[in-house]
């Protein structure tokens, strides 16, 4: 677990937490992440992304864009409204300071270390484990019988004491995992290593099937020796739906963004896919090219790989000059779309008429531009 700001991650569940409320993230928004954190606000240049994540495979720019635009969504805005994780125009991206200052601990983190000083086993600790009904919380043996059953447990597993005391805690696994001895398989885990937790399925009484998270910690005397196990188990039912339903998206859009490539690159227009960028109080101060299909290089002198990443006002300051970043602006704050045909009189552009079109695309625009035959 490691604190970043108000948020705790879980680098092993894939999951961060601001208090009780927890969002999944995919790997790759993980690994990300942890880039970023590792960095401590220095900045993670595209090609570190690239060589750590993709290990140096082909992957358009855009995918670290949209895996970026995710990751900020997840976190949110720091008090003064910026954003957590900052474009470094050219270069990459760099956690906010303001990202980076600790914070107290929360509430469930506190609950928990107290739960794991209170692990000495005096009578009214007892009486709390055994009132508890969010977590199931029960003891074992050496073997793997169980010794203890609170209330959460008979909750979320429908089982009464009566009907499990003294009987394997296999009883709670699916047919597939104890047919393969997962069980006997965390308990030398745990005997072994001192700890086993992981995710999986486990069933209710009833034959119902839940995702669960858990953890088996091994119990020891002074001595050293085994005395069983202490097992806690989370339904995460309702996390595993929703990060099923988001993979399923996500593949979507992966399709979805597959075709609209094709089509792109298809298209007889230049095409300029641009990511806002903005100052502290919010407002765009200009935008980033993300993408640009092969069209672009027919209507502007520069080289894709040196638009790529750059700043449309410092590489085509024409944009600002004409009035044209403003009703990108425009198209971003309003969401109606912008069209025009102008004169261009730039050296980077081969064409002096074009036609411009500007769609609002997700904190950007987009962009479809050609050169055009216009009589005077």
């Amino acid at each position: 677990m490691q604190n970043l700001g108000r948020f705790s991650i879980n680098w092993t569940s894939c999951e961060i937490k601001d208090g009780g409320v927890v969002v999944r993230l995919t790997p790759i928004q993980l690994k990300v992440l942890r880039l970023l954190v590792k960095a401590k606000g220095k900045i993670v240049l595209k090609g570190d992304f690239h060589s750590e994540i993709w290990g140096d495979n082909f992957v358009e720019d855009g995918s670290l864009s949209q895996t970026i635009f995710l990751l900020r969504k997840a976190l949110g805005r720091l008090p003064d409204g910026s954003e957590m994780i900052e474009t470094i125009p050219r270069k990459g991206y760099r956690l906010a300071a303001g990202a980076l200052l600790p914070t107290h601990p929360s509430p469930l983190e506190i609950s928990e270390l107290n739960r794991r000083i209170g692990l000495s086993g005096d009578q009214p600790y007892r009486l709390l484990v055994e009132s508890i009904e969010d977590y199931a919380i029960y003891m074992l043996d050496c073997s793997g019988r169980v010794l203890t059953w609170n209330r959460g447990a008979e909750h979320k597993k429908g089982f009464g004491s009566s009907e499990v005391l003294g009987h394997h805690y296999s009883l709670f696994f699916v047919p597939e995992d104890v047919e393969a001895r997962i069980p006997e398989r965390e308990l030398s885990i745990a005997a072994t290593t001192g700890h086993c937790s992981g995710e999986g399925w486990r069933i209710r009484k009833n034959g119902e099937r839940f995702w669960a998270s858990y953890a088996l910690t091994a119990l020891r005397g002074e001595n050293g020796k085994l005395l069983g196990f202490a097992k806690v188990l989370c339904d995460l039912s309702e996390h595993k739906r929703q990060q099923d339903t988001l993979l399923r998206i996500e593949a979507m859009l992966r399709r979805e963004r597959d075709r609209l490539r094709a089509a792109a690159e298809s298209s007889r227009d230049a095409l300029f896919i641009c990511e806002a960028v903005k100052n502290t109080n919010g407002e765009i101060e200009d935008f980033v090219f993300t993408y640009l299909n092969h069209n672009v290089e027919k209507l502007v002198s520069i080289p894709r790989e040196v638009l790529l990443g750059g700043k449309m006002c410092e590489l085509l300051p024409f944009n600002r000059e004409m009035g044209l970043f403003d009703a990108y602006n425009q198209v971003v704050l309003t969401g109606k779309p912008f069209e025009a045909e102008v004169s261009v009189s730039a050296e980077a552009i081969t064409g002096r008429w074009v036609r411009i079109h500007a769609a609002r695309f997700e904190e950007g625009v987009a962009i479809t531009a050609s050169a055009i035959a216009r009589q005077n």
